[in-house]
């Protein structure tokens, strides 16, 4: 049985949005393309989700989603990601056109082409 490999093993997606359409339709369209999704609807969920379920990739987080006692937003899941994992790759979406964030921001609505770029950015050292 061969075990996976980096070069084989699916890139795994942490995708954050109170909305059910948009979220489920996101993670539709990065599964068929051979990406391993976990979606969360709130920010305390999310971030435990962050914490159990092993290594991300990648995360996508809505600026503004369900409040949780901890987590707030979408800036404070950032926060406590890079805290705990520095070189975490993530990026927020939201339609706020003038918000301030350590990491990239899409403004929706936005292409998904543009999203894919982002995942296939390499890693920042």
């Amino acid at each position: 049985m061969k075990r996976p490999t980096l070069a084989t093993r699916k890139l795994r997606i942490l995708i954050v949005d109170d909305d059910d359409v948009l979220r489920r339709w996101l993670s539709a369209q990065l599964e068929c393309r051979g990406f391993e999704v976990w979606e969360e609807s709130q920010g305390d969920e999310a971030l435990a989700a962050y914490r159990r379920k092993g290594i991300w990739d990648f995360v996508l987080t809505d600026l503004y989603f369900y409040p949780g006692e901890q987590i707030h937003n979408g800036l404070d899941l950032v926060h406590e990601i890079l805290l705990m994992k520095p070189q975490q790759r993530l990026a927020i979406h939201t339609s706020e056109r003038n918000v301030q964030a350590s990491v990239p921001l899409l403004v929706k609505p936005y292409p998904l082409s543009r999203f894919l770029r982002l995942l296939r950015e390499p890693v920042q050292n």
